[in-house]
């Protein structure tokens, strides 16, 4: 398996407004446009219609279907998705928040998965993504040979999930974390900071990296991993899972 990038993130606000597509479809643009959309759907698994600019985004962007139940119509807004097929090779989508029929709110998610480029900076488009649809829990981290091995992964950390919808657990560190008001009474800033970590309050949250660099996971796999497991050792015993 390939190495890739994976920027995960988990919201609780309102998403289906134009204005946080607009602004999405805007920072895909940035770094030259290497992550800009080629192909657009509904689907992140089947993104096989051309992309035609921001009017079509527009229109596609939390489209509205119903569907019948218990003899009722519900409403309820499709996904958002595109792909890229040229370098950098990514695909990412976008699933609404919603309530559910207990009236519950069940968080959206903003996916992106994609190849790696030194072109990218990754962490500015995460913090962006950040700002955008303010995260519960949000990942950015660079899979490499060591943790991806010769066989396929299917665990929740490598697919970017936080696990149930409701109740969101964190798996492990990734080379960057956004920790939300839900996650972030856990987070001992100073501590962290001086410990050496980068660490950022951005609204009700903080935004923590392993290192500085993303590069770092790459170049020496068995020191980040070592920092990333100091990291881990100043948040209370159980939170992540592994």
């Amino acid at each position: 398996m390939k190495p890739y990038i994976q920027i995960s993130i988990r919201t609780k606000i309102e998403t289906i407004d134009w204005d946080f597509g607009s602004q999405l479809l805007e920072s895909l643009y940035l770094n030259d446009g290497l992550l800009a959309p080629e192909l657009i759907s509904h689907n992140v698994d089947k993104v096989d219609g051309p992309f035609k600019g921001r009017s079509q985004a527009e229109v596609f962007w939390a489209e509205k279907t119903s569907i019948r139940a218990n003899g009722s119509l519900s409403d309820f807004f499709l996904d958002f998705a595109w792909r890229r097929k040229r370098s950098v090779k990514s695909s990412g989508n976008v699933v609404h928040t919603f309530r559910n029929v207990r009236n519950q709110i069940v968080p959206g998610s903003v996916r992106l998965n994609s190849g790696y480029s030194e072109k990218v900076e990754w962490y500015q488009l995460f913090k962006v993504w950040c700002e955008i649809f303010p995260p519960q829990i949000g990942m950015l981290h660079y899979f490499t040979e060591p943790e991806l091995g010769a066989h396929e992964i299917h665990g929740s950390f490598q697919i970017g999930s936080f696990k149930a919808a409701l109740r969101p657990e964190v798996s492990n560190a990734g080379w960057a974390m956004f920790y939300g008001n839900e996650f972030s009474e856990k987070v001992d800033a100073e501590r962290i900071a001086s410990a050496g970590f980068p660490i950022e309050k951005i609204g009700d949250g903080y935004l923590v990296r392993v290192t500085s660099d993303i590069q770092d996971v790459v170049a020496d796999f068995r020191v980040f991993e070592q920092r990333r497991a100091e990291l881990k050792s100043l948040f209370p015993e159980g939170f992540f899972l592994d």
